[in-house]
């Protein structure tokens, strides 16, 4: 179960990109109460069925499990092309109750990210450096950076894992297991559960045909309830020969509406210092 973050998880996390989109969930809602044409889709060639190889690779400890997530990862471009990725930059917008946030997220390997956005002149920033999780909400009494702790910090450090949960998941104490083939609306899809050291339960459905996650499933928190929520992953495009995708629709059973982010910009190997990401004795020392 996750709560609500200040942005989706990752969505963008992001970010869908490698696996990191998760059903948890920026807490604007009370932040926003403190302020008064879609792409088309690259075409993708299917991978063949996947075979059951003898050896886990990129290692969940089941054999089948493995040759699914092989096929992934070649849908996204391949090993070498995502291993030659060391940082990553995205802009976009969240359209939220009504209200439009800009948003950057910028990712750094193995674990380091950082997510701005701000609604009008209110900014609000989330960051990880490696061994510190923090936050700045300038709606809250003091409006100085503090550190996270508990399930937020968790569930950040999830967030900010560059690969994302779906790459080399055994090593990081993730366990993934297939649920089975279903048929979700027209599409044939391989549902994945995927089980984070923290506890926190997603399951991730990869359209059958391209190996692409088009959805995930999971909890979140709101108002002190706990509700499944849907995130939809669409509009792949092929980004400097990796696999992006450039849309997000995130919805909780019972909960104010859906959410929408759209990816505008996508940079590979930006050059980012880590002071970016570190904890900051004053705001202004963030920028």
């Amino acid at each position: 179960m996750r709560r609500k973050f200040y942005l989706s998880l990752i969505l963008i996390a992001l970010i869908g990109f490698m696996g990191t989109v998760s059903c948890r969930r920026a807490d604007e809602n009370e932040q926003a109460k403190t302020e008064s044409g879609k792409q088309e889709p690259s075409q993708i060639a299917a991978p063949e069925e996947p075979a059951r190889p003898e050896k886990a690779s990129p290692g969940s400890g089941d054999a089948e499990v493995d040759a699914i997530l092989a096929k992934y990862f070649d849908s996204l471009g391949g090993r070498a092309k995502w291993n030659d990725v060391k940082t990553l930059k995205y802009t976009g917008k969240m359209n939220s109750m009504g209200k439009l946030f800009q948003m950057a997220i910028v990712y750094k390997r193995p674990d380091k990210c950082r997510i701005d956005f701000s609604l009008g002149h209110v900014y609000f920033i989330q960051s990880y450096d490696g061994k510190e999780a923090w936050k700045f909400n300038p709606t809250t009494e003091g409006s100085k950076p503090e550190l996270l702790e508990g399930e937020d910090e968790s569930s950040l450090v999830e967030t900010c894992d560059f690969d994302g949960p779906l790459v080399d998941p055994e090593s990081k104490g993730i366990k993934v297991e297939l649920v089975g083939k279903e048929k979700i609306e027209d599409r044939d899809a391989y549902n994945l559960k995927i089980t984070f050291k923290s506890g926190n339960v997603d399951n991730y459905y990869l359209d059958a045909k391209t190996y692409l996650p088009f959805m995930v499933k999971g909890t979140t928190k709101q108002d002190g309830k706990v509700m499944p929520s849907t995130t939809i992953i669409d509009e792949y495009i092929d980004t400097g020969g990796v696999m992006i995708p450039y849309y997000f629709k995130f919805e909780a059973e019972g909960g104010e509406g859906p959410e929408i982010i759209k990816v505008s910009t996508v940079e590979l190997n930006p050059e980012i210092e880590d002071t970016v990401f570190t904890f900051p004795r004053r705001i202004e020392d963030s920028y």
